[in-house]
């Protein structure tokens, strides 16, 4: 019975190890922030008829902030969203999901 338990606990522990690695929980290279602290916390919000301003909770994640925006084209259905300078590379991982018609949440995936 010890066995069992012992054997399910390290299961356990290892699955969860793997969902950590998912949301690519390591930092991208050359900033001290990962996707997973872009999608938790950062937010977009309307500001006009077409653009988003990308807003951030934690102070490191502020060259997301300056270098990210977001387009509003085609109405609620497909924003754009779009990053510059070093943080480039989240223009292709991430993408904005609009909760309603004036804000919403930066998404990311592998």
């Amino acid at each position: 019975m010890n066995k069992l338990v012992i054997f399910s606990f390290i299961a356990l522990l290892c699955s969860a190890c793997e969902q950590a690695t998912d949301m690519n929980a390591k930092n991208i290279k050359g900033y001290p922030f990962s996707l997973f602290e872009v999608q938790k916390y950062c937010t977009v919000k309307r500001q006009g008829d077409q653009y988003l301003a990308v807003s951030c909770e934690l102070a490191k994640l502020k060259p997301v902030s300056n270098s990210c925006e977001g387009v509003m084209s085609a109405g609620l259905k497909d924003p754009k969203f779009f990053c510059t300078g070093g943080v480039w590379m989240l223009s292709d991982k991430c993408y904005v999901e609009m909760l309603n018609t004036t804000k919403g949440n930066v998404k990311c995936r592998k």
